[in-house]
């Protein structure tokens, strides 16, 4: 009979997951094709001033889930074993249901008497057909919190002494405003680093960034100043104090063994961190399940008055005024003060032990200590200006219900074996969503960068100059600038170095384009001046136009990048200092490149089906471009 339903449970696991990539149904499809899909820079991360559509809305999940690895390299995977498993005493919120309908609003969940007493999760035809229980998702800046709990912990297991410790054993931190700080100061986001931490999405190492913009720096007055880089120095210190092994230990003693997880919990190193750096990013990835089940031990330390329950209260405690530095509206501008790494003294509630994880986008979750409550969110996205489009309404369904809600029960601290999942099923599971994972990515994959594409206009960039604040080409190394040609015209052209050098413009997913633009040759000092437009560049490669220009002749060919192979080629003549017209363009299997309106080389190749562009110029030499133009074909 076990046996019988533990195949009925896995079989409906994978009938669930083989479902999250499945077609949206009719009413979906419909409101996809209203607007159009705004990339904001492809990370997936929409700036909190945007409204965006449902389309965009989306397609911002879409990155986050598939490409969540790419902030940086995985430090620690933490598995499930022996997991908790909720009792459940479901109620009825119609209020609830509605925002999951028609707000970017993923997942809500309310905790009381040692059960869920609500477990809603977006509909099928909004979002759930790429997002479901068994998603890893991003806590955004709920890893401060987290990251307040292992220090708790570290505490109680004496690593640390105290949060009135000193960070004066760490080397990183010397001749900087950090050194000899109390941890209190960390915590509390007070550390007088206001002068200094303008650049708070830096992808650098706290290594880097203390021997460069923090060297010599001096403490300013302890006053609330929100910033990543308090915390990533405070789990990256945890991970100082350890040792690798150790904290790899630690970790898993407190997410497996203590809070029993049942997928997975994950954290990765800052973006930019090289192997040697110990720079950790205080972002942690889980699902719904397990983020309310790290809330919930949080909640029976307090309860129990354990070691780390003790560590929550003092830093309740030694809570510091925000003086209204996020608002006074919005999720962030409720609570009114900070502890520790967790917002409280949340407004009608000041003096109520109410503490608030929050991260970017409407991460949520409030503990009620006092009344033995929960409330956690996850959302695609959330401007925090409900009811216009792009938030949902957090004062009604999380802070309200918080506010207003009774005293309850104590949950229920025993984990009998009823409410365990035994190590061989979390496994199995695991396995389960490790393979549905890498199914569903090449499905979303291909999914939008059809619709990506689809969405594009006939001219997909269109740059003339003219504009410096507003170019659509980018310059990663600074080697080109704004000119002015003899008639007064702005053109771009490349600093002389020696060395090539170049600056890009597109999208990896193109696939059939062309490129026409205006070129100027320029002597050098062997009278050899060579161009490379590269489009279709991928990893995989690229098709590349050689222009090698000698005194009145030039040579150009076309090449596949990898293999250096050279598919065609032809001569043209030329002038010098005479600006020329190029068009290069890839159809299908068809790559033509044409001069002057000349058809020069014209060929055939399907190895690379889409990529970005860039423009190149050999070392010693120099030229100048303008009017690019990039059409859809």
């Amino acid at each position: 009979m076990k046996f019988l339903l533990n195949l009925l449970h896995i079989i409906f696991f994978i009938s669930v997951s083989y479902s999250s990539y499945a077609k949206c149904n009719f009413n979906c499809s419909k409101e996809i094709k209203e607007g159009k899909i705004e990339t904001y820079g492809g990370s997936g991360y929409i700036p909190e001033k945007e409204s965006p559509n449902f389309k965009t809305l989306r397609w911002s999940l879409y990155r986050k889930i598939f490409y969540r690895p790419l902030k940086g390299e995985r430090f620690y995977s933490v598995k499930g074993n022996n997991s908790y498993n909720f009792d459940k005493d479901l109620q009825e919120d119609a209020y609830i249901k509605e925002q999951l309908k028609n707000t970017p609003l993923l997942s809500y969940l309310l905790y009381e008497e040692g059960k869920i007493k609500i477990d809603e999760i977006t509909p099928q035809n909004r979002f759930g057909d790429i997002f479901s229980n068994n998603t890893m998702y991003h806590s955004m800046s709920m890893g401060k919190s987290i990251t307040s709990y292992l220090v708790g912990h570290a505490i109680c297991e004496g690593k640390i002494e105290s949060i009135e410790t000193r960070l004066n054993d760490w080397p990183v931190l010397k001749d900087t405003l950090y050194y000899n700080q109390k941890l209190i100061n960390f915590l509390n986001m007070s550390s007088g680093d206001q002068d200094y931490s303008k650049n708070d999405e830096s992808g650098l190492s706290i290594e880097k960034r203390m021997l460069s913009e923090f060297k010599g720096s001096k403490k300013s007055s302890s006053i609330y100043n929100y910033t990543n880089l308090n915390t990533n120095i405070v789990i990256s210190y945890l991970w100082f104090k350890y040792g690798d092994e150790k904290f790899k230990n630690f970790l898993n003693n407190i997410f497996q063994d203590k809070i029993k997880i049942e997928h997975e919990i994950y954290l990765n190193k800052i973006r930019d961190a090289e192997k040697k750096d110990k720079s950790l990013s205080h972002q942690f990835f889980a699902t719904r399940y397990d983020y309310l089940r790290i809330a919930k031990a949080m909640l029976e330390d307090w309860q129990n008055n354990t070691c780390v329950g003790n560590y929550l209260k003092t830093i309740h405690k030694k809570r510091i005024s925000k003086n209204g530095a996020q608002g006074t509206r919005g999720r962030v501008g409720l609570p009114l003060s900070y502890a520790g790494f967790f917002h409280t003294g949340y407004k009608g509630m000041e003096n109520r032990p109410v503490m608030g994880m929050d991260g970017n986008g409407g991460q949520t979750i409030l503990i009620d200590f006092e009344r033995n409550r929960i409330i956690a969110t996850l959302s695609v996205f959330d401007n925090m200006r409900f009811p216009k489009r792009g938030s949902f309404d957090f004062k009604k369904i999380s802070y309200d219900k918080i506010k207003f809600g009774k005293e309850t029960s104590k949950s229920n601290t025993i984990n009998s074996e009823k409410n365990l999942i035994n190590q061989k099923k979390s496994l199995s599971q695991h396995n389960i969503r490790e393979k549905n994972f890498r199914k569903e990515k090449i499905y979303w994959d291909k999914y939008f960068e059809k619709l990506l594409y689809e969405n594009l206009d006939e001219i997909l960039i269109s740059e003339n100059f003219e504009n410096i604040k507003k170019l659509k080409v980018q310059d990663y190394d600074n080697n080109w600038e704004i000119q002015k040609d003899n008639n007064g015209n702005s053109v771009y052209c490349n600093k002389v170095q020696n060395r090539w050098t170049e600056f890009n413009f597109g999208q990896k997913n193109w696939p059939n384009y062309s490129i026409s633009y205006k070129i100027k040759f320029y002597e050098n000092k062997k009278n050899e001046v060579e161009t490379e437009t590269h489009i279709r560049m991928s990893k995989k490669g690229r098709y590349t136009a050689v222009i090698k220009q000698f005194s009145e002749r030039a040579l150009i060919k076309l090449k596949e990048f990898i293999s250096q192979e050279t598919i065609d080629k032809g001569f043209l003549s030329v002038e010098q200092n005479d600006w020329y017209n190029v068009e290069l363009s890839a159809s299908g299997k068809v790559i033509k490149i044409l001069i002057n309106d000349k058809l020069v080389v014209d060929a055939t190749d399907e190895r690379l089906q889409k990529g970005s562009a860039m423009i190149a110029v050999n070392a010693n030499s120099k030229i100048c471009v303008d009017d690019i133009i990039i059409k859809k074909l």
